[in-house]
């Protein structure tokens, strides 16, 4: 799915704000920006799936963002592997484990 042009800006800005400095303050401006982009994100994750820790609901945005696994490891710092680890453990969170959704469409559509 493509970014509308105000997605688009929030993502670039984000991204490069985040792979700048990885420090908590930017993770909060991040999502206080993505929460302006889509409201009550979280409060619906966190009811629906309250056992998520923050990496996991960090990870649910950079879904709901369309954004690849190598894009969350340029972002994060993580490699590759440990963000395809962290998609399964949030697919057995979510109970999607033996279902054929795709984790990115979930979120999207969520």
């Amino acid at each position: 799915e493509n970014f509308s042009k105000e997605n688009q800006g929030f993502v670039k800005d984000a991204t490069k704000k985040l792979y700048a400095s990885n420090q908590e303050t930017d993770w909060k401006d991040f999502e206080l920006r993505f929460l302006e982009v889509h409201p009550g994100f979280y409060e619906k994750l966190q009811e629906k799936f309250p056992d998520l820790y923050t990496n996991d609901r960090r990870l649910c945005a950079f879904l709901k963002l369309n954004m690849t696994t190598k894009e969350i490891s340029s972002i994060t710092g993580q490699s590759i592997q440990s963000i395809e680890k962290a998609r399964i453990r949030l697919r057995k969170k979510l109970d999607l484990t033996h279902t054929d959704t795709n984790l990115t469409n979930f979120f999207i559509e969520y």
